[in-house]
């Protein structure tokens, strides 16, 4: 911690300098001055947090400094010392706010010293936390609604996304379920950090469970934009902040060379990139400015998906391993270029994914999601999805291929549309009508080749449905029912005990302490 000693009299200064060791108890005397002008001008260049500041001097006394350093709103906090008890000095001095002592210097000794530079210590740490809220309120307010009262900085400017990673969630939900914790110290270490030569933070804020925003200025507006120094910069900072092994944080940036208020334009261009952080990858490094991301007409159509989709369903019934793989891959290609296609991806991992449980429906096998973080690793990337999948149907391939050509033609119809509306009040009538087939015949169709009735299938796939919600969503009880067909939380919590022996959010409390 910074202090400056102000005093007319050197032989003061001098036996204030040696009268407590400061740097072992945590201080640094950065300057010292014989008058409040050279003083002021001192305390600019330094940015002390303490000054030590005799009362009356020529030039400029204490009293006209500490108005002159207050004005300036520097958060310095004064210890205030004087030759002699002056009850008007000191009430005048104290009732400046930022004076946390007024000492008579004949009375100070070592302890006291050190006892009044602890009370000016923690009265600046106060200030310095409520000035920490107060800017990063501003910044959030410029950022999230462009209200700001006057500038935040001047361009070119850079804004900063960081982000803890999370892995990628099959149902999409607007919001990863991210650990708060995970983002401890950032802001600290945001604040401790070493400024690159062309680059000045001008504030951050936490932005949600996970994330914090930054804003930093060049420093010399006429240069061309530093975009390589904010990126090493950046790459320096960002391992600083990966914490232990297996915990990622990817950066997102981009830069504004025209008008501070743009900000809140940049800031949504950030966040829509972070959407996409399945296909930017675990740790990304990028600006938001050179991202293939979509403008809402570029991403690919539904006969693009269908055509893939058609033809991994093709070489699965031809038992052609190795052209099912190229469809996949492809399939997957397609959707990284020539934009992210979000949506796409969703799309193509529910596609893949009913197909796998009809082959496992097929094979007379139990119903499980070939992305379940419970049997591998969870998949952060579009790569790492299209390999678990492309794995999942290979493992259940070598389980045996003769089972899963044995579903008839129309109880798999029946099958894809009750997966495909199983959240809606759909019963075996509207199934029966979809597949053209009569609800008898329905009824003679899960009983002979599922072994179960229509009902029960349908209530063990809204609750296996439900337990994939549970293990990676913090929804509410009543959001998950609604999402898996139930109007009733009471009567879904009722199903799903019956059929798991444990209640939903006792479920939830227990797949989260694996």
């Amino acid at each position: 911690m910074k202090v400056v000693l102000v005093d007319d009299e050197r032989i003061a200064l001098d036996h204030m300098r040696t009268l407590i060791p400061w740097e072992e108890i945590g201080y640094e005397i950065a300057a010292a001055a014989t008058n409040g002008r050279s003083a002021l001008r001192l305390c600019e260049e330094h940015r002390p947090q303490i000054m030590i500041v005799d009362i009356r001097m020529p030039v400029m006394d204490g009293l006209e400094l500490i108005h002159a350093v207050a004005e300036r709103d520097w958060g310095v906090k004064f210890i205030v010392m004087s030759a002699y008890e002056d009850f008007n000095y000191a009430r005048q001095a104290i009732a400046l706010g930022c004076v946390s002592s007024y000492l008579v210097k004949h009375e100070v000794d070592r302890d006291k010293l050190v006892r009044e530079l602890a009370k000016a210590k923690l009265a600046w740490q106060l200030d310095e936390r409520q000035r920490k809220f107060a800017r990063s309120e501003q910044l959030k307010e410029a950022f999230l609604r462009g209200a700001h009262r006057e500038p935040v900085g001047r361009p070119p400017l850079c804004v900063l996304l960081a982000q803890a990673d999370a892995p990628f969630e099959p149902i999409p939900t607007g919001s990863a379920l991210r650990d708060p914790e995970r983002t401890n110290g950032w802001m600290e270490a945001f604040e401790q950090m070493e400024e690159p030569a062309d680059w000045k933070r001008i504030g951050q804020f936490s932005h949600g469970a996970g994330r914090l925003v930054a804003l930093f200025e060049q420093r010399v507006r006429g240069d061309a934009l530093r975009r390589d120094t904010f990126r090493s910069f950046a790459s320096s900072l960002q391992r600083t902040l990966q914490g232990r092994p297996n915990h990622t944080v990817s950066f997102y940036y981009a830069f504004e060379s025209d008008d501070a208020a743009n900000l809140p334009e940049a800031m949504r261009k950030l966040e829509y990139a972070a959407r996409h952080a399945v296909f930017a990858g675990r740790g990304a490094l990028v600006c938001a400015n050179d991202l293939p991301l979509p403008d809402g007409t570029s991403a690919a159509g539904g006969n693009a998906r269908n055509r893939w989709l058609d033809e991994s369903a093709f070489c699965l019934k031809r038992d052609d391993h190795g052209g099912f793989v190229t469809a996949v891959a492809k399939w997957f290609d397609g959707l990284a270029q020539p934009v992210w296609d979000l949506t796409g991806l969703y799309e193509a991992v529910g596609a893949l994914t009913a197909l796998y449980r009809e082959r496992l429906a097929a094979a007379g096998l139990p119903e499980a999601d070939p992305l379940d973080p419970r049997t591998a690793d969870s998949p952060y990337d579009a790569g790492d999805i299209r390999d678990r999948l492309i794995r999942a149907f290979g493992e259940l391939r070598e389980r045996g291929t003769a089972a899963f050509n044995r579903l008839s033609p129309k109880l798999l119809q029946a099958l894809r549309y009750l997966h495909a509306h199983y959240q809606n009040d759909v019963g075996i009538e509207e199934v029966a009508e979809a597949a053209g087939i009569s609800v008898r015949y329905m009824h003679e169709l899960f009983k002979r080749e599922l072994g179960r009735t229509f009902l029960d299938y349908l209530t063990e796939y809204r609750v296996n449905q439900a337990k994939l919600i549970l293990m990676r969503e913090d929804a509410k009880m009543a959001d998950v029912s609604a999402r898996v067909g139930y109007r009733s939380p009471q009567h879904f919590s009722q199903v799903f005990k019956r059929l798991t022996g444990v209640l939903p959010h006792q479920f939830r409390a227990a797949e989260r302490a694996r």
